[in-house]
């Protein structure tokens, strides 16, 4: 009997020092638990005492992209109906003839200038955009009609922008080409942008695979065409036989940061004086990106390198020249190679106040079937610095500075003011 009362005494002490070790154990446990959920508030109280940058919604890589939103007019049948825009105003002055007096491009800088002046006002950045977007069993549909004042031929009348639909992983319509990158045009009030550039809109397919959940891989086929300019009584004529192929590696570090690596494959066809065919191929690698500086500041740098040859007309100063190639005989095409850089810094003083500054730099290597009078070389700089009163206004002061240079080392500068006012909607 004792000895199963010494039993029993035994086993009940023994649980009793387990409970106590295992209530020991959760104690510790919980305190854990309290250290870190301490930690956390702590963390969300820093964050409120200093907030996140608002979006980069006014800069004018998200005018370009479309990412400055606007107002949803209807909302049926899980489809999404969204107008936006915005009326701009700029005001111009240039010290020297410009060439063009509403873009400042310095291709068009005439060579050996005269110091005379010249001033304009205009609206023409005036922009309209409508958006959609619909659920639908294949996917996402996204549609997006855009124009502006911005005619080529100097007048106000609107002008088709985009035309672009996607669904799902496919597009199809006009938009911005898959060789470019919209995310690196910097922040300035100037329409053309940097000269260095690759800066065009064209019809075309698309097709976008994901290959993680940061990085994509598209394929396109783009508008056909070429910009030569033939000898006079040559015989010989463009023509338009074969898209443009393209294909762009995407990766995103962070909601700021990101790399994009795109190569073209630009057929030039024409037609000689016997009306026979020939195809110059022409090709070009573009590397492009953004870097956030630090996530808790809106400061950002955007660069552009590219090399190619035959692909002139995707530049911005010089679409439109005549410089994908040049004749050597009636029979023959040289693709003329091109090189450009352009690297430009984004610094906000604070949330209503930012500053622009940067350089981009174009070159031809000139071939000896051209005249001395062609195009060798431009330089383009800008600094300004922009206010916004609210979310839906943008004033600012630029200063752009442009040197055209030529084969025979004759060159023609200019240096512009501009000051711009926006207004969203």
């Amino acid at each position: 009997m004792i000895k199963m009362l010494r039993l029993s005494l035994t086993v009940m002490f023994l649980l009793i020092a387990i409970s106590e070790v295992k209530a020991q154990v959760d104690t510790d446990s919980l305190l854990r638990r309290i250290d870190s959920l301490e930690a956390k508030v702590n963390r969300i109280q820093r964050r409120i005492g200093r907030p996140e940058p608002q979006n980069r919604t006014q800069t004018r890589s998200a005018l370009e992209s479309g990412r400055y939103g606007g107002f949803v007019v209807a909302d049926f049948l899980n489809t999404k109906l969204t107008i936006g825009g915005f009326v701009q105003a700029d005001f111009i002055y240039d010290f020297k003839q410009p060439g063009n007096t509403q873009s400042f491009i310095p291709a068009s800088i005439p060579i050996n200038n005269a110091s005379k002046g010249n001033i304009a006002f205009t609206p023409r950045q005036t922009r309209l955009t409508i958006g959609s977007e619909s659920d639908t069993k294949l996917g996402k549909l996204k549609t997006i009609l855009e124009f502006d004042l911005f005619n080529p031929d100097g007048s106000s009348v609107p002008r088709l922008r985009h035309a672009w639909g996607e669904l799902g992983r496919w597009g199809a319509g006009q938009y911005w080409s898959g060789f470019m990158d919209i995310d690196v045009f910097p922040n300035t009030l100037d329409y053309e942008g940097p000269n260095a550039m690759v800066f065009v809109r064209q019809v075309q397919v698309r097709y976008t695979q994901p290959l993680s959940r940061r990085s994509t891989l598209a394929f396109s086929l783009e508008n056909p065409g070429s910009d030569v300019k033939f000898p006079v009584d040559s015989g010989m004529s463009a023509r338009t036989l074969f898209p443009d192929v393209v294909a762009q590696f995407r990766h995103t570090f962070t909601e700021g940061s990101h790399i994009q690596l795109a190569g073209l494959f630009h057929p030039i066809t024409f037609d000689d004086r016997l009306q026979d065919s020939h195809t110059t191929i022409g090709w070009g690698i573009n590397l492009t990106g953004t870097i956030e500086i630090n996530p808790r500041i809106k400061d950002n740098f955007v660069y552009q390198v590219t090399y190619g040859q035959g692909i002139a007309r995707y530049f911005n100063d010089l679409g439109g020249g005549g410089y994908d190639a040049v004749a050597k005989t009636q029979n023959a095409l040289k693709a003329i190679p091109v090189f450009g850089v352009m690297g430009f810094y984004d610094h906000w003083w604070s949330d209503k106040l930012s500053t622009s500054l940067g350089y981009g730099y174009l070159r031809l290597d000139d071939q000896q079937w051209q005249p001395n009078t062609d195009f060798r070389s431009t330089q383009y700089g800008v600094l300004n610095l922009l206010y916004y009163p609210s979310s839906f206004v943008k004033f600012g002061l630029e200063y752009l500075y442009g040197k055209h240079l030529i084969i025979d080392k004759q060159s023609g500068d200019n240096s512009r003011l501009q000051v711009s006012m926006m207004y969203k909607f």
